[in-house]
C-alpha cells in the first residue's frame, strides 16, 4: 500500500511530501528535497490493527491500518522519535 504523506523535516523544518510504501518496516529513511537532511521517520505510533469480525464466522484476516496527522514530524538519522 503506497501513499504520498507530508513529512516535516527536523532540520529546515519545512514540509514535504513523498511516496513510501506503508507495509513492512514502519521506521523510513527519508531525504528532504530542500536541505538535503536524512531524515528518520518512525509510523509505529500511528499504526493500528484491524480486526474484521463478521456475524457467524470467526474472526476475519486482521489488517494494519495508519492514522497519519497531516504533517509527520522527522528526527534526524540518529535522534529518538518525537513524542
Amino acid at each position: 500500500m503506497k501513499k504520498r504523506p507530508s513529512f516535516l523535516c527536523w532540520q529546515c523544518e519545512r514540509a514535504f511530501g513523498q511516496v513510501v510504501d506503508m507495509e513492512g518496516d514502519p521506521v523510513l529513511l527519508l531525504e528532504c528535497p530542500y536541505c538535503g537532511a536524512e531524515c528518520k521517520v518512525d509510523l509505529a505510533p500511528y499504526r493500528q490493527s484491524v480486526v474484521e469480525v463478521v456475524r457467524d464466522k470467526k474472526a476475519g484476516p486482521s489488517s494494519i491500518r495508519y492514522e497519519l496527522p497531516d504533517k509527520i514530524k522527522t528526527t534526524g538519522p540518529e535522534d529518538e522519535a518525537p513524542t
